[in-house]
């Protein structure tokens, strides 16, 4: 292989991390502009017993939802293996999840899956195409209570400084 290609591949890979990256943060904090820049306009967002969305404005009606069922979620990205085909401008990634989940209505919960990632190149860029996740298990977490930082506030409260 070639420096230019081995190159681009490393490129790619970058982009594509930052792609589920980008997830995690828009999904945590509440980022519409962040997380809505990551989709392709008919991308599916399948999230197993949580729901299927179709579409860049179904993903967006979602995450309102789950921004007002679960004000505080702590998404843990890891592991992603990466399978990129520069020439279709095509990727595939799977990435293991760890999350911690604040329900207004039942409290917290530690979710843990993989996500199965499809990406397309548009325009020179990488976007999400398709992602489904997989959940390994949600534990509910009854007696959990933080004793420092933002979510140590009862929900609602303002936070402090």
């Amino acid at each position: 292989m070639d420096t230019e290609t081995r190159l681009e591949l490393l490129e790619a890979r970058n982009e594509l991390h930052d792609l589920i990256s980008r997830y995690a943060h828009g999904f945590d904090h509440q980022d519409a502009e962040t997380l809505r820049s990551i989709w392709r306009q008919d991308a599916v967002l399948d999230l197993d017993f949580f729901g299927r969305f179709e579409g860049i404005d179904a993903i967006m009606a979602a995450a309102d939802q789950y921004w007002t069922a679960a004000p505080f979620m702590h998404h843990w990205m890891a592991n992603p293996l990466f399978s990129i085909d520069l020439e279709a401008g095509t990727a595939t990634a799977a990435t293991e999840l760890d999350c911690l989940c604040t329900y207004v209505e039942d409290g917290t919960s530690h979710i843990g899956g993989r996500y199965r990632d499809s990406f397309l190149r548009e325009d020179g860029r990488w976007l999400i195409a398709e992602r489904n996740f997989d959940i390994a298990f949600v534990t509910p977490m009854p007696d959990w209570k933080p004793s420092q930082g933002v979510e140590a506030q009862p929900l609602g409260a303002p936070a402090k400084n």
